[in-house]
């Protein structure tokens, strides 16, 4: 009998904890723009700004967000991950800074293309931006991005000159991009 009291009482928190977590909805994410910050002898930071919507009552947390980078299809960063700090309020909006750090090498590796572009280069992201539910039935949700857009890498390494001539990855990136002496 006690069992069957037990058994019965635990299948009906599993049907209440069920049922509340049914009602939580998946957030959404868009591009909104990407500017470069940060440059370096060592390299620079591409600054992915995010629209979030929130459709809960309740807020959600942002626990982290994991990226990958490709640049002229080649693969530069794969397993990124960061962790901004931000909360999307209840039935609200709000715009995410994603900081990627590149490397002058990351760019090497894509020279070819980079060349072949004319001092630009296609660049593909994708994230996952993970939020807390709040929920232990749920737990956290990743929410999926995905963006292509144009890194103009000449017109980087020409506003940021005196830099290229204290890095020797970004002075044999503006050699085999701008060629000669820079071409600036």
């Amino acid at each position: 009998m006690i069992r069957t009291a037990c058994l019965a009482s635990l299948m009906l928190s599993v049907m209440l904890l069920t049922a509340g977590c049914g009602s939580v909805q998946r957030p959404t994410a868009s591009f909104r723009t990407m500017s470069i910050s940060d440059v370096s002898p060592r390299g620079f930071v591409m600054n992915v700004d995010v629209d979030v919507a929130n459709p809960n009552s309740v807020a959600l947390p942002l626990t982290n967000v994991d990226y990958g980078v490709s640049l002229g299809g080649v693969r530069v960063v794969n397993g990124g991950k960061v962790k901004p700090e931000a909360s999307i309020p209840p039935n609200g909006h709000s715009t995410i800074t994603i900081p990627v750090p590149l490397t002058f090498e990351n760019l090497l590796s894509a020279e070819e293309s980079i060349r072949k572009g004319g001092g630009d280069v296609s660049y593909g992201f994708d994230a996952g931006l993970n939020f807390d539910t709040g929920l232990p039935v749920i737990g956290v949700q990743r929410v999926p991005l995905q963006h292509e857009g144009t890194l103009k890498v000449k017109e980087l390494l020409q506003k940021n000159w005196s830099i290229i001539l204290t890095s020797p990855a970004a002075k044999e990136l503006a050699q085999k991009v701008l060629g000669g002496f820079f071409k600036f």
